[in-house]
């Protein structure tokens, strides 16, 4: 018994020592450092160098130079505390380019990612280079141009799949009829196929269609994003569509909009109000050397596109862009707003490209919006909401944010609706915003239960 109790004591000790041998030789390694004179930027770079250096030579397990670096500039931005303040290494620079950009040159199709890195497609848009190539719905998409996609990292394939240029081709290898979630099925058939890359449109205006209430007709239209094609090629063509069918009313739905090109969401504005010079917007930094580029926009002319009354959507996911449209409609007068407040992102996001480097970019919040009346839109930092409070509003029940915007998204389908349709517990799911609009519309009294 005596010699078991001296067993479990010695060994007790033993992590005790080995934590205060690593102490030791810790603190007699920092003895030979003598710190540099350096001062400034110059003092920074030579931390970074030697931290960088001291990883490469001595950390136990494998490194990526281009990580590191990568990681060390976006700590650079997190400093300044503001989650929108953020540098893009290239493959996150390209994507925000293209993606405000409203189209690129892709492969035609939707997809999903699986979880070992793998890429399913969901379903070939009809005509797109996919379908025409040969590629099947359910297929999945193991390697890009000769090399695996395995274990690689989602945004990475995706940057290899598009490109720049149209009509240039890339080499798709897919496993057909196998589990489609995964890239390493044994029973999948391995195919290659040369895929020529089309333009590709990036959707922001969706499910524009009639509702009837009472017989009358409303028109109803959801924009989830806003981009440069977004006003001319969509929005506009949507509303002259919903106006022949004999809408009486425009029901715009911003709910889980993130906002976008500031300049269209202006555009927006202005194609929705007949009054010349009203005021859309206006920045104003409270750093003063900023303010010289504060700026106002304003409408360009008496011209609408429609005189119809409406009613905006919007929750807790309409943002920045969106809530400029928001704040302008509701200030002037010319939107009711029902939903919840929205997100709260007023700033202004000045994208640079480095010069040592023009790949990367670096987003910084340089300003903030403020609504016609004055309002600020962003959070404020001492626990202000921010956002636009709607006119009527309607918070969310327990799940049913997730219900919606589930909702929505498969409502955006541009092919196989009806199958679409049939098949999905959520196509015609019940929304009580949306309802309180439409009654809105056809004058009748709303009574909202939370």
């Amino acid at each position: 018994m005596a010699r078991y109790t001296y067993f479990v004591a010695t060994f007790a000790i033993l992590p005790v020592i080995v934590i205060a041998g690593v102490v030791t030789l810790a603190l007699t390694s920092k003895k030979d450092a003598e710190p540099s004179d350096a001062k400034g930027l110059e003092k920074d770079f030579q931390l970074y160098v030697e931290v960088r250096q001291k990883l490469i030579d001595h950390y136990d397990g494998e490194l990526e130079e281009s990580e590191l670096r990568n990681e060390a500039l976006k700590g650079l931005a997190n400093g300044t505390g503001d989650k929108y303040t953020r540098v893009l290494p290239p493959i996150q620079a390209q994507e925000q380019k293209r993606d405000l950009g409203g189209a690129f040159f892709g492969i035609g199709a939707y997809i999903d990612p699986n979880e070992d890195g793998s890429i399913r497609i969901t379903e070939p848009q009809p005509g797109g280079g996919a379908e025409e190539a040969g590629i099947l719905k359910d297929d999945v998409v193991i390697a890009v141009d000769g090399v695996s996609i395995i274990d690689q990292t989602y945004d990475s394939s995706i940057a290899r799949i598009k490109s720049d240029e149209e009509g240039s081709v890339v080499k798709l290898t897919v496993l057909r009829g196998g589990d489609p979630t995964i890239g390493t099925d044994p029973k999948g058939v391995r195919l290659d196929f040369n895929v020529t890359r089309g333009r590709v449109v990036i959707y922001s205006v969706h499910d524009v269609h009639i509702e009837e209430r009472d017989g009358h007709r409303y028109g109803y239209l959801q924009v989830s994003d806003i981009n440069a094609n977004t006003y001319d090629e969509q929005f506009v063509p949507a509303i002259k569509e919903l106006t022949s069918k004999g809408a009486e009313g425009l029901v715009i739905d911003l709910r889980g909009n993130g906002g976008g090109r500031v300049s269209v969401a202006v555009s927006m504005i202005d194609g929705l109000i007949d009054e010349p010079d009203a005021l859309c917007v206006f920045t104003h930094s409270s750093r003063e050397s900023n303010r010289e580029n504060d700026s106002a926009y304003r409408t360009k002319d008496s011209e609408s596109i429609t005189d119809l009354p409406i009613v905006l959507l919007v929750d807790d996911g309409t943002a920045s862009a969106a809530e400029i449209i928001t704040g302008a409609l509701k200030d002037h007068g010319r939107a009711y707003v029902v939903g919840d407040r929205t997100y709260g992102k007023g700033v202004v996001q000045t994208i640079y490209r480095l010069e040592s480097d023009p790949n990367y970019s670096v987003n910084i919040t340089t300003t903030q919006y403020f609504t016609p009346l004055g309002r600020k839109v962003h959070k404020g930092q001492k626990g202000e909401p921010g956002g636009i409070q709607p006119d009527l509003l309607i918070q969310y029940k327990d799940g049913e944010r997730d219900r919606i915007h589930y909702r929505l998204r498969i409502r955006q389908a541009r092919h196989n609706r009806d199958e679409i349709a049939k098949t999905s517990n959520y196509w015609d799911y019940d929304d009580r915003m949306l309802n309180a609009a439409l009654d809105l519309m056809n004058g009748k009294p709303v009574t909202v239960k939370h």
